[in-house]
């Protein structure tokens, strides 16, 4: 339940942030290391078990198609968190209110949610300081997300 939470506090944040006209790092690497971790042990081990060889295409796809979308789009913090939330939603949307639904579908909306966590925690180009806060942050966020996982 507590991984539930962590969607509409991003939303909250990203509309805060917003206002500001500045994203935060520390708050939304933190947020994205909750939802890497339930993608990683809640989500795409289900996708894998129901069929490997359709969830490993849909996975690589999907990994492929956040790259394309980050090279198509600007990467200004406030765009770039709005894809993020918009696929990190989607997953578990799909997940919550169509568990049937083709596992190469599902890989692949994990896969790009996957690529959203992962470049968010790890930015290119940014300041030392911002790197840090991004490493703290996404690394608290993961160890909390493991443990509602696995409470």
């Amino acid at each position: 339940m507590g991984l539930w939470l962590s969607i509409p506090v991003y939303w909250v944040l990203l509309w805060a942030a917003s206002r500001r006209k500045k994203a935060y790092p520390l708050p939304f690497r933190f947020l994205e290391g909750v939802i890497l971790a339930y993608l990683c042990f809640l989500f795409l081990p289900a996708v894998f078990l129901e069929s490997l060889p359709l969830a490993g295409i849909g996975a690589v796809l999907g990994i492929a198609l956040g790259v394309w979308a980050e090279g198509q789009c600007p990467n200004n913090g406030l765009k770039k968190e709005l894809r993020c939330i918009g696929a990190f939603t989607a997953v578990v949307l799909l997940e919550r209110l169509l568990p049937g639904l083709w596992p190469l579908l599902k890989s692949i909306l994990g896969g790009v949610a996957l690529y959203c966590a992962c470049s968010g925690l790890f930015p290119e180009g940014a300041t030392l300081r911002e790197t840090l806060l991004s490493a703290l942050g996404g690394g608290l966020g993961f160890i909390l997300g493991v443990a509602i996982c696995f409470a």
